[in-house]
């Protein structure tokens, strides 16, 4: 079993999951046709940019509140820049 095995076991395993996604997808979208015909409005496409990027439900967590994903990125950020600058 060499590399291109795998390799074309993964690809086909992700055609199938796309595939099969794709039309579980226009199954589901088909039946909600057929069951209503009423427009039905998102309460929450009316928040600002910055609700939805923090969390749409929550409106008691803030920016500040998002700890741990800020040091992730920042400590990702500063391997990149340390990284680019070695000689």
């Amino acid at each position: 079993m060499d590399g291109y095995t795998i390799l074309g076991g993964f690809l086909i395993f992700f055609l199938l999951f796309i595939y099969l996604t794709w039309f579980g997808f226009s199954v589901k979208v088909d039946n909600e046709k057929n069951e209503n015909s009423e427009i039905k409005i998102n309460p929450y496409d009316n928040l600002p940019l910055s609700r939805k990027l923090i969390d749409k439900k929550n409106s008691k967590i803030g920016i500040f509140d998002l700890g741990n994903h800020i040091l992730i990125i920042g400590v990702i950020l500063l391997v990149i820049f340390v990284s680019l600058n070695v000689d």
